[in-house]
Formats: C-alpha cells, structure tokens, sequence
C-alpha cells in the first residue's frame, strides 16, 4: 500500500489542462477569427460555461470528442487542424453534429458577435410579450397563408 501524499492538486475543472487546450483549438478550428479581426473566434467565447449551463450531459460527449484529438492537435497549422476535424466529423457524425450545435448555439448569443453581425443584444422581447387571453386574432396572418408543405389540405 501505498503513502498517502499531498501531491495532489484540486482542481474543479470539469476538463484537464490537455483537454482544455484541445477544446480551444477545436473551437478556433470550427469558428476562427475573421481575417480582419473583428470577429472573433469561438474559442474567445466560454464555451464550456455556456455549454454546462444548458445541459449537463455534453460534458462526457465533449471529453471523448477532445480525446479523439492529440495533444498535438493545438499547435499544428490550421489547415491540418481543419483535416483533423473533417476525419472526427465523416467517422462520428451524430457526436459532432451535437457538438457543432452547441458551439453555433453559443457563438450566435454572445452579444458581442451579434453587436457585429447587426443583431441586437439580448433578448428579443426583453419586457414579454403581452397577448391577450382567447385572442385568435393575431393568428390571421397564418390562417389566410397558402397552402405549405406541413399544412393538411382542407
């Protein structure tokens, strides 16, 4: 049996350092910074808050998904990193597709990028949205539309 020993360091990251700084280059890899600067990339965002305050499941999805990658992976150019991605994307689809949402999710609410894009910050409806109780009215506009696809004949 071994000493116990205070070697150890907590820490309440839910990720290690190497996963940290795969995460990162992933994020910078899906979203990088425009040419010109002015937008940035996803990896300047906090993903991981974001993502953990939404759904506490993706965090295992998310650390298989930053495992598939080497601890190289950070630091190659980001044409190799973009081929890197691509394989992870063909070999496991459904994980990357959930995570790509999450990382657009994130990137498209931060009110920074939508200052840029000419998005107003926040919310769209910041005081509600009063609508009157048995009001069909206001669902007109829908009634006289044509015909869609989802719409069942009458």
């Amino acid at each position: 049996m071994r000493p116990m020993t205070n070697d150890v360091i907590a820490n309440d990251h839910p990720l290690s350092s190497a996963q940290q700084q795969r995460l990162s280059a992933l994020l910078d890899t899906v979203l990088p910074a425009s040419e010109d600067g002015t937008m940035p990339s996803a990896g300047k965002l906090d993903f991981l808050a974001f993502a953990l305050a939404r759904s506490k499941d993706l965090l295992p999805a998310l650390a298989r998904t930053l495992d598939h990658f080497d601890d190289e992976f950070p630091d190659r150019p980001l044409s190799d990193r973009l081929a890197r991605v691509q394989e992870y994307a063909g070999t496991n689809a459904k994980a990357f597709n959930d995570l790509l949402f999450h990382i657009y999710d994130c990137y498209y609410q931060d009110d920074r990028v939508r200052a840029l894009i000419g998005a107003m910050p926040g919310a769209p409806f910041p005081r509600g949205n009063t609508v009157e109780p048995g009001d069909l009215s206001l669902l007109d506009a829908v009634v006289e539309r044509s015909q869609g696809y989802r719409r069942p004949p009458r």
